[in-house]
């Protein structure tokens, strides 16, 4: 299982972010970063940003970076879970105070 995850996040970062990691505070950054990636690779193919003839290796080299980015964002999301630190967003956890019967304004 921990490899079959850990192989979804680098080919496909916003996946593992969604369905490994914590999807709702991860998958939208993990998202851009993996989409800027691949456009910036299909984009370096296609001459880059000069439009000249042949490959841009520079383009293609920030896609590289961009998803390589966007894969450690997602290990490390998952390595957050495996170590239960993820909090969601929308978990509350019960304060001190309420916990001793306390008000919030003391």
């Amino acid at each position: 299982m921990a490899a079959k995850a850990y192989l979804t996040s680098v080919m496909m970062p916003p996946v593992g972010a969604c369905r490994y990691g914590c999807g709702s505070s991860c998958a939208a950054p993990v998202t851009v970063f993996w989409l800027f990636g691949l456009v910036s690779i299909v984009y370096g193919f296609l001459g880059g940003p000069m439009g000249s003839d042949g490959i841009s290796w520079y383009t293609v080299g920030l896609g590289a970076a961009m998803w390589l980015i966007s894969a450690v964002w997602a290990l490390l999301t998952i390595s957050d879970v495996e170590q239960n630190r993820c909090v969601s967003v929308f978990e509350t956890k019960p304060r001190d105070d309420a916990r001793k019967g306390g008000t919030a304004r003391s």
